[in-house]
């Protein structure tokens, strides 16, 4: 019983997966609550700027970008659809695929948007500190490609 028992207080402890998604979970919310007098969940925001930023992009490709399951990225762009900030229109290249782009009232939500975003990603930078954010940063990078082969 004591070694099944150190055992569970070393996986709830130092498990990966459940300390980044209680991490995430927690930024997750604390932009959200920054952001809700905008209407846009984070996930939603993110989507914007990458649409924006890709000007027309396919849903499989915003979803490769993000790496979010298809599913996901279709009811995300289905809300962003109906609130008017983003066109969906076939590809004219592949009638099978659907191209996504940013319309001028997406770009006016962005723009209401960003500064809230800025407020807190700037609150979150400072307080961790430039160089610890920096590692951070790295270090997710570098999780993400360790755990690439475990995936497959």
């Amino acid at each position: 019983m004591n070694n099944t028992h150190n055992k569970m207080d070393y996986i709830i402890q130092f498990c990966a997966c459940a300390n980044l998604r209680k991490a995430a979970r927690s930024v997750t919310q604390a932009y959200e609550r920054k952001m809700e007098s905008t209407g846009l969940k984070v996930t939603q925001y993110y989507m914007l700027v990458n649409i924006a930023r890709h000007d027309k992009i396919s849903i499989s490709n915003l979803g490769d970008v993000m790496l979010l399951d298809q599913s996901t990225v279709t009811r995300n762009v289905n809300v962003l659809k109906n609130r008017g900030y983003v066109n969906i229109a076939k590809d004219i290249s592949d009638s099978r695929t659907k191209s996504v782009s940013i319309t001028e009232i997406g770009l006016a939500k962005l723009e209401e948007a960003t500064p809230i975003w800025l407020q807190i990603q700037g609150k979150i930078e400072k307080d961790i500190g430039q160089e610890k954010y920096q590692d951070l940063l790295e270090t997710l990078k570098k999780l993400q490609e360790f755990v690439e082969p475990y995936d497959r």
